[in-house]
């Protein structure tokens, strides 16, 4: 369960609610309960279940997902679809006089708009996923070892950054390597949490894949330090996107919890010639080295 997002989402827990009561008010309001023996109990087994699989998405949708259109789109189809599910399941039990009819006729109609809202919502999930694999794309580079992604950042891991970078020497492939590291980020964790420290680092991560290219390579290298592999780039050209970065993180306004003030972080970031160190680990003591001796002031 994430709770940020069931935070977030409470209106869609208060409207879902709201919608299963408003169809047990007007299955109890206009109708009168079977006798036991009237009631044919597989109907309403059946009918059971798939009220309570309708509920069930509804819970996972919310809890799942983080806030947005296609998020309502979804929990309001499925909406639709558990109240018609609801109003089958007490109609089992409950019969009605020949003036409350159009209650049953009711049934069907929430159920196919909530389809067609569905629908929508899918078509609107597809292109989130087509999205994210682009992003996906970008961190994997051109290989894939899911064993090593970083279950905070789902950023690869310093160790594929190591391999990928000595692959690069071995080939002799041309290009810069980068570290960057986020300014005074242990006092962030002690005065916010470490909860929201790794939401923080999450928009970093997503803020970092953003501005490379589909052919670089980015990895959380511990704590709040990522380095980067950038093939087939002069140093002048990375040098520039590393100050584009430290701007973009400069601006990137980060909310903790329900605060509505902003909080603002700097980063430091070193760049080297993927040729200028022997291989990884000397090419990120030079760059750690570089790091630690720029001044926070600086960045």
């Amino acid at each position: 369960m994430n709770p940020v997002y069931r935070n977030r989402q409470s209106h869609l827990i208060g409207a879902s609610v709201g919608a299963q009561s408003i169809a047990v008010y007007l299955s109890l309001s206009h109708g009168v309960l079977r006798h036991a023996a009237e009631i044919d109990w597989f109907d309403v087994l059946g009918e059971g279940c798939v009220l309570l699989f309708a509920l069930t998405w509804i819970v996972a949708a919310i809890i799942s997902r983080p806030p947005g259109r296609v998020t309502t789109l979804l929990v309001a189809g499925l909406n639709c679809f558990a109240f018609t599910a609801l109003l089958d399941f007490l109609d089992e039990s409950m019969s009605y006089s020949a003036a409350h009819e159009w209650l049953s006729m009711l049934e069907s109609m929430p159920a196919a708009f909530g389809m067609v809202v569905m629908s929508a919502a899918l078509i609107g999930w597809h292109k989130e996923q087509k999205a994210l694999n682009r992003q996906l794309e970008r961190r994997e580079w051109s290989y894939r070892n899911h064993e090593q992604i970083d279950p905070v950042t789902q950023l690869y891991q310093a160790d594929y950054w190591r391999a990928r970078v000595n692959d690069a020497k071995s080939h002799q492939l041309s290009g810069c390597v980068m570290m960057l590291d986020i300014n005074r980020f242990s006092s962030f964790n002690e005065n916010h949490g470490y909860q929201e420290g790794d939401r923080f680092l999450q928009d970093i991560a997503r803020l970092l894949i953003m501005h490379v290219r589909a052919s670089d390579l980015v990895c959380r290298f511990a704590g709040d330090r990522f380095v980067f592999l950038m093939p087939e780039l002069s140093c002048e050209s990375a040098t520039r996107l590393a100050s584009d970065i430290q701007v973009s993180i400069r601006h990137l306004a980060f909310k903790c919890g329900a605060n509505t003030t902003a909080l603002f972080q700097s980063a430091r970031v070193s760049v080297l010639n993927i040729n200028d160190g022997t291989d990884a680990d000397n090419l990120l003591c030079m760059l750690q080295s570089r790091l630690n001796s720029q001044d926070f002031h600086a960045a």
